[in-house]
């Protein structure tokens, strides 16, 4: 009981500390880092087009792990020009901290057939802040109309 006291304590003077320096209290996926210094996500494995279809693909990767909150964003630029990727498709994913990595999946929807699509991929912390390097730019074609 004396433990639980004592805890209570310590989180009404760091809350009430929270309090008097303006800032706000500290929750689960609170999206500021937390291991600032780290160094940067880097892509391990792909980019590659797990699927297409004619209207549209998914497209897969590997990064490292970083730190801060576990949201995470896949990102993918795309577009019909390849130095152009006017288009972006995201998708949010959640890493497991037993893990060593982390596998992106993002799928592109309402593209048309037979159309060659160039892309290149990143990843954005929980502030949609971009955490490293992003990849080259690819290329893939849908499928044409059934």
């Amino acid at each position: 009981m004396a433990e639980v006291r004592k805890l209570g304590v310590v989180c009404l003077f760091v809350a009430g500390a929270a309090a008097l320096s303006g800032s706000a209290p500290v929750h689960a996926d609170d999206p500021s880092p937390v291991k600032a210094g780290k160094e940067p996500v880097r892509i391990t494995e792909g980019p590659e087009v797990e699927r297409t279809t004619d209207t549209w693909a998914i497209i897969r990767w590997t990064t490292t792990k970083a730190g801060g909150t576990s949201l995470r964003y896949g990102v993918v630029h795309y577009g019909t020009d390849p130095h152009g990727l006017s288009q972006t498709a995201k998708s949010p994913n959640r890493f497991n901290p037993a893990l060593p990595s982390m596998t992106f999946r993002v799928q592109m929807n309402r593209l048309q057939p037979g159309t060659t699509y160039y892309y290149r991929v990143e990843s954005a912390n929980a502030l949609d802040i971009a955490e490293g390097s992003e990849s080259a730019v690819n290329h893939f074609t849908t499928d044409q109309s059934p």
